[in-house]
């Protein structure tokens, strides 16, 4: 299959179904993670997380955007406010002056959908906003720079919020982040907002950025619970994960396909769709009248990361969404070797015509 596509509007549906999924999943994974391990280990992990996204993602994500020269408190609120907008979240950007802009985190919650907010403890929010919204100074080389927190959704506000001030001093580093309740604060106003300049960012390179801004969350939460804890218990997290996921979206996912039907082509369909909204390189071969085979050669967004032990707890999501679009469909994987190249993995399934769960 041709892992891209010219056609925008294809692009934007794959881009947005991808999103959807891998951001859904990297919610999941927390929650699971909670569950597994409880608040104290996903306060462990928040750090390590940040520390490898903001590393990869924020110097270099200042230039693209064009804000590189813009002064410091500017430029940490408009990236938050820009790159958000880009991965799909609703955000707002208040600027009240050179040294001091505001940024508020709207609802949804799209890493938590649904219910899983409530679960999700404001100990953990908080530090979020600790090592990463107080660490952007530190990461441009301003130690003037520093973050004040107003307000918190797991606190009963109705959104996240707070703002970036250039101090006239250097901050220690216990001054860098406060929580200020503020009873009142900045409007919005789209008018005033930063934009993205159109040459730079046409629409096609927006939808893929969308795409890329929820994959790099999911391989950063899955490496980052393998450094953490281990491939064992990543591997254990992971395979939690996927099947829960896969019962609570498999049918949003359908619908948005267009698949109505439950047979062996309908599910071969439904991964096609999975597979090609990702950008995988990967081909469809029918073996016989109840069998085809997926063979991929890319495997996003793990790609380097995804040694076998991980591809095998990631392939619970496929195979949970199969099983539940029809019960007398076997899926298997298996991996082959691959002249000149890396090691393939090859999805099977099977319409045994009997019920095999």
């Amino acid at each position: 299959m041709t892992p891209e596509t010219d056609d925008i509007e294809r692009l934007r549906r794959d881009c947005d179904l991808a999103w959807t999924v891998w951001l859904r999943q990297t919610g999941a994974i927390q929650l699971v993670l909670l569950r597994e391990k409880g608040v104290e280990e996903l306060l462990r992990l928040k750090p390590v997380v940040i520390d490898q996204h903001q590393g990869a993602h924020y110097m270099d994500g200042l230039r693209k955007l064009g804000i590189h020269d813009d002064p410091p408190a500017l430029a940490a609120a408009k990236y938050h406010y820009l790159s958000n907008i880009i991965g799909g979240l609703e955000v707002a950007y208040m600027e009240e002056s050179p040294k001091k802009a505001w940024i508020r985190y709207h609802h949804p919650m799209e890493f938590y959908h649904g219910s899983g907010l409530m679960a999700f403890p404001a100990a953990v929010q908080r530090a979020v906003f600790r090592y990463w919204h107080a660490r952007n100074g530190e990461r441009m080389g301003c130690p003037r720079l520093g973050y004040v927190c107003t307000k918190i959704m797991q606190q009963g506000e109705p959104y996240d919020e707070g703002y970036f001030i250039e101090y006239d001093r250097d901050l220690g580093p216990d001054e860098t982040l406060r929580f200020e309740a503020a009873t009142e604060t900045p409007d919005f106003d789209p008018a005033k907002a930063p934009v993205l300049d159109p040459t730079a960012w046409p629409a096609a390179r927006i939808h893929r950025a969308k795409r890329k801004y929820a994959g790099a969350y999911l391989k950063t939460y899955i490496t980052a619970i393998w450094n953490l804890f281990g491939l064992e218990d990543a591997c254990h997290v992971v395979a939690q994960t996927m099947p829960l996921a896969a019962i609570q979206n498999v049918e949003e996912l359908r619908g948005r396909m267009g698949i109505e039907g439950t047979g062996l082509e309908d599910a071969v369909r439904f991964l096609d769709g999975l597979l090609g909204s990702r950008g995988d390189d990967y081909e469809i071969e029918t073996l016989g009248p109840t069998r085809r085979a997926i063979t991929l050669r890319s495997y996003k967004p793990l790609d380097d990361a995804a040694v076998e032990e991980l591809r095998r707890a990631c392939f619970v999501f496929p195979a949970t969404c199969v099983r539940l679009m029809n019960g007398r469909i076997r899926m298997t994987r298996r991996m082959e070797a691959s002249k000149g190249a890396r090691d393939v993995e090859v999805w099977e399934l099977e319409d045994s015509g009997r019920w095999l769960y």
